[in-house]
């Protein structure tokens, strides 16, 4: 069975070797995320972040031991995370790690509602443009959620 738990630090609750999100190469803000922990039968098997920003949340850096990938666990801890948090906007950088790939984060987040971010102007009603030019990476994709 399949539950998910809000943590502050990462680093108080996750029991396995992590790199950092600066590390993975996410935006140096996604250091200050609050992180869910997916569990599967007591055992922690995910995490993903969130963070605050006012109008709207920053979500993401979601990691899933590859032995648990593919049985539902990445869509389950976002739904449990987006509906636990306020009614804002969502936004999440997609950012392949270990193996995954680009189409995948795509399809996950596409089932959830999120719809690609193509300019400043998809999200000019929630963030500055320092913000938004900021986060641009041209190895991941911007999507919102609203």
């Amino acid at each position: 069975m399949m539950r998910v738990e809000r943590h502050g630090l990462l680093s108080q609750i996750w029991p396995y070797p992590f790199e950092t999100p600066i590390e993975k190469g996410y935006p140096e803000i996604f250091d200050f995320m609050t992180y869910w922990i997916l569990y599967e039968n007591n055992a922690r098997i995910g995490y993903t972040g969130s963070l605050d920003m006012g109008l709207f949340h920053f979500v993401g850096n979601t990691y899933i031991l590859p032995e648990y990938r593919k049985s539902g666990g990445h869509s389950f801890l976002l739904s449990e995370r987006n509906r636990q948090l306020p009614l804002k906007p969502k936004i999440t950088i997609l950012n392949p790690i270990e193996n995954s790939q680009m189409f995948h984060l795509v399809k996950v987040v596409q089932k959830l509602g999120y719809k690609p971010v193509n300019s400043y102007d998809d999200v000019q009603d929630i963030m500055s443009n320092n913000l938004y030019i900021s986060i641009l990476n041209e190895k991941q994709q911007i999507w919102r959620m609203n």
